[in-house]
């Protein structure tokens, strides 16, 4: 895909990898859903980002607190606070809050983090479009940003992670129906 340079391009890739990992979810069988996953302890295999998903819930869930942590940074810009994206205490080692993420939603079910990733998708799609194409696009807009711009920010909790997501459990899938 090519590079993204404008809001509607932002949203359109967005929505459209949103729906082809919600098109994977659904194609999934109850057995591939509630499986664990036997790839993630291995990070040339699923990337680092994924090392602590040991199941589809916390996939799932790994996307949504990401995605958490996106309202709260654009709810500070809006509030004039200009403050790191991560909080301080994992600022230095976000592999600590991911897995810490994963350990907090254990007693979650996939469908309540079906449901609560669909809630943050919405929240997500929206507030990229409460940005103007200059918020979004100029790097170092917001002192907060350094050097990347605001829709760097939004992809990297969108749609780059839901196209790895869908990889990961379509990977995941093809290996349940092979173990048939």
């Amino acid at each position: 895909m090519a590079k993204i340079s404008t809001k509607a391009e932002l949203i359109a890739a967005m929505t459209s990898d949103y729906a082809a990992l919600m098109a994977q979810l659904d194609s999934m069988s109850e057995r591939a859903i509630s499986s664990e996953f036997d790839e993630t302890n291995s990070p040339k295999k699923c990337g680092a980002r994924w090392i602590y998903d040991r199941c589809t819930r916390d996939l799932l869930i790994h996307l949504y607190e990401w995605q958490m942590l996106m309202e709260t940074f654009v709810t500070n810009i809006r509030a004039g606070q200009q403050l790191d994206y991560l909080p301080d205490e994992y600022r230095k080692d976000y592999h600590a809050m991911d897995k810490m993420l994963v350990e907090k939603h254990q007693a979650t079910t996939v469908a309540d983090a079906c449901t609560m990733l669909t809630e943050s998708h919405e929240k997500m799609l929206q507030l990229a479009d409460s940005f103007t194409q200059e918020e979004l696009f100029t790097k170092g807009y917001y002192k907060c940003t350094y050097t990347t711009d605001m829709a760097a920010y939004f992809a990297s909790v969108t749609s780059s992670p839901y196209q790895q997501a869908t990889k990961i459990l379509k990977k995941h899938t093809k290996n349940i129906d092979k173990a048939k």
